[in-house]
């Protein structure tokens, strides 16, 4: 007979290159990179250990319900039945166990070459879970063949990393192209489920739920933000409290109070059932090319906060009343002998600049902030020259170009600007974009694999103007009587991300891309 209890673990056992060459006995004798590099390395353990697990659970299930001839029970079945053994043995609930049931499933059969690749360490458990959340509608289709096959080449070939939103909008656009009919069907599906449901909780508080749109969550959201920010600020609530007492006014048409008890208060509330506040307007954006939106064509579009939607989603936000289309290239532009669009880059009376045209194309380009990992929406976040401007002499770099700009949020804005990070973004042999990122001891970190680019290949169609002047002198005043410096703290620091960034570049050449 079996038992659980064996004999002590041999997982410590492991010789140290299972571990990043990091003795986990004396970590604090690593150097912080090898501390990073070590983390990566357990990333990749962690992915294999979970495709060992699905390998395991997918025997079980061929072994209790495959190999059976009915497994359908009043009570009890065949997948009951597995699902739990695995939740005794494991010590989880039998829904937990179901779902591990479901999904090592879903990776042996529906996506093998994306099981492969969790297998070999480059995506983790999570990234997993959330490619087969994306592709659950295939199940039983032909198009899970292609699908399954182009995720995993792009998985493989691609430099950099996949944030949650990059793998996920990455995973919809492919099932987007290769069967639409599949997701116009599942989203009229999710709209007819549409409701309103309230759950009760511990110490007398209950949430409420709405399934509705994603452009009308937007909308509610916004005006929820609104009326939560009319208060002065002196209003003691944290701003999810606020949101929270918002939402409350405007579903059962209360008036919102600021509390913040003071007789000179200067917020501003509005009467209940009025939009709050009156001169606010709660703007969402969504990106589509112009054969989709007038229907020629049925390319998938993207929304802001929400990802990829289809082409009959982004045609009915179009027609919703007080929608506003505004062209990326403006009507009266000719296009070049090469079938590309060229757009002034700066503003003319200013190269540091950048034209409304770059600016938008940045936002639309980047999506989000291009920070491994951040997934701050671009549309409130800060367009960043990547090579810091010089001011006196814009020829040293920074110039106000597409590949010279990038779209950051505030806080890594902030800290790029004022700590020692340095970051960097080139275009490949094969004109795809790439940034990379340098920890202040070296390490080389490449940034998201993927941009809006591959969602809107005709962005790579339009070009920008390169400054051609610059900026008025501005002479600065100096104190004959002190000592002064040839170059400011600033201007040095500068001077030295320019020759490490051009060492970096030279290194692509010589030695191949960074590890990471």
């Amino acid at each position: 007979m079996s038992s659980l209890l064996g004999s002590p673990s041999s997982w410590p056992g492991l010789p140290l290159g299972f571990l990043g060459d990091v003795d986990p006995v004396y970590p604090d004798e690593a150097e912080m990179n090898d501390l990073l590099c070590g983390m990566t390395e357990l990333g990749r353990g962690k992915s294999f250990l979970a495709w060992a697990e699905y390998q395991s659970v997918a025997v079980l299930f061929d072994r209790l319900i495959a190999a059976r001839e009915s497994s359908d029970g009043l009570i009890v079945d065949g997948f009951a039945d597995c699902a739990a053994r695995i939740a005794r043995t494991q010590a989880i609930s039998q829904h937990a166990a179901e779902c591990l049931l479901n999904e090592a499933i879903a990776l042996r059969d529906r996506l093998p070459e994306v099981f492969a690749c969790l297998r070999d360490g480059i995506i983790s458990p999570k990234q997993a879970l959330l490619v087969i959340s994306r592709t659950d509608l295939l199940d039983g289709l032909s198009a899970a063949v292609d699908v399954d096959a182009e995720i995993a080449m792009l998985l493989r070939s691609r430099r950099g990393s996949w944030s949650r939103k990059r793998l996920r909008d990455m995973c919809d656009r492919i099932v987007f192209r290769h069967d639409p009919d599949a997701v116009r069907e599942r989203r009229q599906v999710a709209l007819d489920e549409r409701g309103v449901w309230t759950d009760p909780r511990d110490d007398g508080t209950a949430t409420i739920t709405g399934l509705m749109a994603a452009e009308n969550v937007r909308i509610a959201a916004a005006a929820v933000t609104a009326l939560a920010d009319a208060v002065c600020e002196r209003d003691g609530r944290t701003k999810a409290q606020r949101a929270s007492d918002a939402m409350f006014a405007l579903l059962s048409g209360t008036t919102f109070e600021c509390l913040c008890r003071h007789d000179e208060c200067t917020a501003q509330i509005p009467e209940p059932g009025t939009i709050p506040p009156v001169d606010t307007t709660a703007v969402i954006h969504v990106v589509c090319d112009e054969s989709t939106l007038a229907g020629g064509a049925d390319h998938p579009a993207y929304m802001d906060g929400h990802g990829v939607i289809s082409a009959e989603h982004v045609r009915d936000i179009a027609a919703r009343q007080g929608s506003v289309t505004k062209p990326l290239i403006p009507s009266g532009i000719p296009a070049s002998a090469d079938d590309t669009y060229t757009l002034p880059a700066h503003l003319p009376s200013n190269p540091y600049r950048p034209s409304t045209a770059l600016d938008t194309f940045l936002r639309i380009r980047d999506g989000v902030c291009v920070e491994p990992g951040c997934e701050t929406s671009a549309w409130r976040s800060d367009a960043d020259h990547v090579t810091e401007y010089d001011h006196d002499d814009p020829a040293q770099g920074g110039q106000t170009t597409a590949e010279g700009m990038n779209i950051k949020c505030r806080f890594d804005h902030g800290r790029k600007t004022f700590g020692d990070w340095l970051d960097d973004q080139y275009r490949d042999l094969d004109g795809r974009l790439h940034t990379e990122f340098t920890t202040p001891e070296g390490l080389v970190i490449v940034g998201e694999a993927e941009t809006n680019e591959d969602l809107f290949p005709g962005l790579r169609r339009i070009r920008f103007q390169a400054p051609t002047h610059a900026p008025p002198h501005r002479p600065r005043i100096l104190d004959t009587n002190q000592p002064t410096r040839v170059r400011t703290r600033v201007a040095n620091k500068h001077a030295r991300r320019r020759a490490e960034r051009s060492r970096n570049r030279r290194r692509h050449t010589a030695d191949g891309p960074p590890p990471f």
